[in-house]
């Protein structure tokens, strides 16, 4: 969206927008989401003038809490999904949105992980679509694979919580075993530490030892932990 199109009113009504989302949902990423699906919205809405289209306006002095909720929980389905089958589909469910919040607030507090970080690595792995699987057969929200499910008692990779406490332990694992260092963990979370050994990795200096897929994937997680979605 060019600042340069957009009204002063319209201006003035996405900062008093962003101000009441911060004031209910905090400056975390969960504010990040939902500020960029409305942002999303009303830039579908500029390319649409002349469709009819539905999407929301905001200009000043409009209700807020009469912006439909789908568009308070919409997540944009293109972006980034590490080899996943192109079958992604958009997560507007607001009480999926929910579970998930929840899941990754109960677990990373359980396993002493940076909620941020599971995020993270939630959007980069699937783009919170907890359905989705990967060609290699990864599964579900943080993409594990059968032998994932089986080491760490996941019934069911579909499930958000199961998933998302089985993920979030795999990771506390990979952050121990490389005391700390998180671009190594997310190395063996992405590879496997089996192929992290094999190549002679011992710091993050060494990424461009690893496969091309976890050489993306480091820095668009780290990108996401650090600056938000």
């Amino acid at each position: 969206m060019n600042i340069n199109d957009i009204s002063t009113e319209k201006l003035v009504g996405m900062t008093l927008l962003q101000n009441t989302l911060k004031s209910q949902l905090g400056d975390g990423m969960e504010f990040e989401l939902v500020y960029q699906a409305l942002l999303n919205s009303m830039e579908g809405q500029e390319g649409n003038k002349d469709k009819g289209s539905n999407l929301i306006s905001i200009g000043v002095g409009q209700n807020l809490n009469n912006i439909p909720i789908r568009y308070l929980s919409g997540i944009n389905s293109s972006a980034y999904s590490i080899g996943a089958i192109n079958q992604v589909s958009t997560i507007s469910n607001d009480e999926t949105m929910q579970r998930i919040y929840s899941a990754v607030n109960k677990y990373s507090e359980e396993f002493d992980v940076d909620s941020n970080l599971v995020l993270a690595v939630i959007k980069a792995e699937s783009n919170f679509n907890p359905k989705v699987v990967s060609s290699a057969g990864a599964m579900g929200l943080m993409q594990l694979m059968p032998v994932n499910c089986e080491e760490d008692g996941v019934l069911d990779p579909f499930n958000v919580e199961d998933n998302i406490r089985g993920g979030v332990k795999q990771l506390r694992g990979h952050i121990d075993r490389y005391d700390g260092d998180i671009e190594m963990a997310l190395m063996a979370y992405n590879a496997g530490q089996g192929t992290v050994k094999r190549r002679g990795v011992t710091s993050a200096d060494d990424l461009y030892k690893m496969p091309k897929e976890t050489q993306n994937y480091v820095p668009k997680v780290m990108k996401y932990y650090l600056n938000g979605l």
